[in-house]
């Protein structure tokens, strides 16, 4: 796998994450509730997630589900929700090995606004590390 299709995969998997945290403020009257399917607001990649929030005394987590074989687990803290999907061997080092490519997402729990992080080189040293913002809605 070249750096190129790694890209490619990390966009792929950027947009369908994100997917995961979507209009919760129209979802719910709790803000913090996390339930239904998501995709990326004016996205066009069919991407969809299925979330099921669960919150108790001593937070909230979602359990998430994509439809292209991810899951990851979001996490309340300070009115946000954050996860992270770990693409394995998802980028060539320059030493040759293979390396994990690690997107973070942040998402604001109200607004429904947030950021992704990803690195242009995974896990391997050096890489770019950028920031996109996003905003996401509700399909069903």
């Amino acid at each position: 796998m070249n750096r190129v299709t790694a890209r490619a995969l990390v966009g792929g998997t950027v947009l369908v994450a994100v997917a995961a945290l979507g209009s919760t403020a129209t979802a719910s009257a709790d803000p913090t509730s996390l339930n239904g399917r998501y995709s990326v607001a004016g996205g066009s990649d069919q991407s969809v997630v299925t979330a099921k929030s669960n919150c108790a005394t001593e937070g909230c987590t979602a359990a998430l589900v994509s439809n292209i074989g991810w899951t990851a687990v979001a996490t309340m803290n300070g009115g946000r929700w954050n996860f992270n999907v770990v693409k394995p061997d998802g980028v060539i080092c320059s030493d040759g090995n293979f390396a994990d490519v690690v997107i973070r997402y942040s998402i604001d729990a109200s607004t429904l606004a947030g950021t992704v992080h990803a690195d242009s080189n995974g896990e391997c040293p050096g890489g770019q590390v950028t920031q996109s913002a996003l905003q996401l809605t509700k399909v069903g």
